[in-house]
């Protein structure tokens, strides 16, 4: 009998746990996949990094308006010979929502786009580089906030001669 007890809490510890994040299997936000990024030796290149949010959720900018809320942050790491040189974040649009219409927040909502700089040094052999990262957001719908979450973020720089 106890351990029936045992199994059924553990059933609704781990229901609890699905509920409280609020998404299933499915990230509110998911990456886009990268093209082919080649880059000279030497050269530098913009990438694009687009990223879709759920219809049913908005993420907060990368510059909130308030410092309680939390930014949403991309981090990339290259190879030594690849390095990120520099990220430009979308402008958030400011959006009242009803647990608090006088309020307007800077969010993103449906697809939005991080553009990164990578950049070679002159001596880099030709060859195929990993990229990689995460995104870290704080997720929302009309009525509720959810814990912070990251994904992972990864592309290959090709550099030529």
């Amino acid at each position: 009998m106890r351990r029936v007890g045992v199994l059924s809490g553990t059933l609704l510890l781990l229901a609890g746990l699905v509920l409280a994040q609020g998404f299933g299997d499915k990230p509110p936000v998911e990456m886009a996949p990268v093209g082919n990024v080649q880059v000279k030796a030497g050269g530098s290149k913009n990438v694009s990094l687009d990223f879709r949010i759920g219809s049913e959720f908005h993420i907060n900018s990368h510059t909130p308006k308030s410092p309680l809320l939390i930014p949403t942050v991309l981090k990339l790491n290259g190879p030594e010979q690849v390095t990120v040189a520099d990220l430009k974040y979308p402008a958030g649009q400011d959006v009242s929502f009803p647990f608090s219409p006088d309020e307007k927040l800077s969010v993103y909502s449906g697809d939005f786009t991080v553009d990164a700089v990578v950049k070679t040094a002159a001596n880099v052999p030709p060859g195929t580089y990993p990229v990689s990262g995460t995104l870290r957001f704080q997720a929302c719908d009309h009525s509720a906030c959810y814990p912070p979450r990251s994904i992972p973020v990864q592309f290959q720089v090709t550099v030529v001669k």
